[in-house]
C-alpha cells in the first residue's frame, strides 16, 4: 500500500487553524544543532511547533549506534502526546533541505498510521510565495490519546549482517555520491559505503527549486535501478535520516517502499573500526 506523501503550500495555507492540524517545523543542521531552533525564531510557518530532530526524533547516540538511532518506543509515545498527535491529527511537516530532515519525521508517523505529509518546498517555498510568517513560538496542545509506538519498517545492524548470506534485499544509499565513494568523507570515521550498496542520492529527487520532481518523472528515474519488489530493497544513508526522503520519493511515484536501515553509515563505519581493532 502506498504511502501518504505531499502537501502543497496551498493545501497547507487552507489547513491552518483548523482542528486536529498539527504542524511541525523540522529544521536541523548537523554541524549546529541549536541553528534549527534560531531559524525558528526567526520565522516560521503560523502555528508550526519547533521539533529538535536530534533530542525528539532520536535517541541519544551511543558507541554502538549511529548518529540518529530512534527514541524509545514508551518516550516517542509521550512526545507524540506533547504535540498534540494522536489517531486523528492530520500532520504537516516541514523543513528548509527539500524534506531530507522533514522525512524522517514523515516516516516515524507514517508507521504509527498517523497522517501525515510533507510540504513540498518547505518553509523556502512558503516564503516564496510571500505568505503570512510568525514570530512566536507555539506551545503544544497536548492531547490524552496515547498512540501505541512501534517501528515495524526499522532494519536493524544484524539484519544487514545476515543479508550478506541471504541476499533478501539491495542496499540503496541516499548519501552523495562522493561521501558514497569514499571521496570525500568529514562526518564518520570511515569513507566509503556498505559492500554491495548502490547509490541513489536523495538530491536527485529534487529540482532546482528544491520541490520534488514531478511524480511521473520520478517513476520512470527509479525504475531504472529497481527490478525487484519493493520488498528487495532496503534505504540507508548517514544516519537514516535522508534515507527516508528516498522512501518517501518512491511512495510518490507511486512505487512502495518503506524499509530503512537507521543506524546506517554512521553505524557501519563504527563497526568496521572495531573490525580493525581485533
Amino acid at each position: 500500500m502506498l504511502l501518504k506523501t505531499l502537501i502543497n503550500t496551498n493545501e497547507l495555507a487552507l489547513l491552518l487553524g483548523q482542528p486536529n492540524v498539527v504542524v511541525l517545523d523540522c529544521r536541523f543542521y548537523l554541524t549546529d544543532h541549536a541553528k534549527g531552533q534560531s531559524e525558528y525564531n526567526k520565522g516560521h510557518i503560523p502555528s508550526a511547533i519547533f521539533v529538535d530532530v536530534h533530542r525528539q526524533l532520536a535517541a541519544p547516540e551511543t558507541e554502538l549506534t549511529g548518529r540518529h538511532p530512534l527514541p524509545d518506543e514508551i518516550v516517542f509515545s509521550e512526545q507524540l502526546l506533547a504535540w498534540g498527535i494522536d489517531s486523528s491529527t492530520q500532520v504537516v511537516v516541514y523543513d528548509d533541505m527539500g524534506g531530507a530532515i522533514a522525512a524522517r519525521a514523515w516516516w516515524m508517523l507514517s508507521q504509527q498510521n498517523i497522517d501525515v505529509r510533507v510540504l513540498n518546498g518547505g518553509f523556502p517555498a512558503w516564503l516564496r510565495e510571500g505568505r503570512d510568517v510568525s514570530l512566536t513560538p507555539v506551545i503544544a496542545k497536548s492531547t490524552s490519546n496515547q498512540i501505541e509506538v512501534s517501528f515495524p519498517w526499522a532494519v536493524s545492524e544484524q539484519a544487514i549482517v545476515e543479508n550478506f548470506e541471504t541476499n533478501q534485499f539491495q542496499l540503496v544509499d541516499a548519501r552523495a555520491s562522493d561521501r558514497f565513494n569514499g571521496e570525500n568523507e568529514t562526518i564518520d570515521a570511515v569513507a566509503g559505503h556498505i559492500p554491495g550498496a548502490i547509490n541513489r542520492p536523495f538530491s536527485d529527487n529534487l529540482d532546482a527549486n528544491a520541490c520534488f520532481k514531478p511524480a511521473e518523472q520520478l517513476h520512470v528515474e527509479w525504475q531504472d535501478w529497481l527490478s525487484n519488489s519493493s520488498d528487495a530493497y532496503v534505504y540507508y544513508c548517514g544516519s537514516g535520516v535522508t534515507a527516508c526522503h528516498n522512501v518517501l520519493a518512491l511512495n510518490y511515484a507511486g512505487i512502495e517502499a518503506k524499509q530503512v536501515y537507521v543506524g546506517s553509515w554512521s553505524q557501519w563505519s563504527k563497526r568496521m573500526l572495531r573490525a580493525v581493532a581485533l
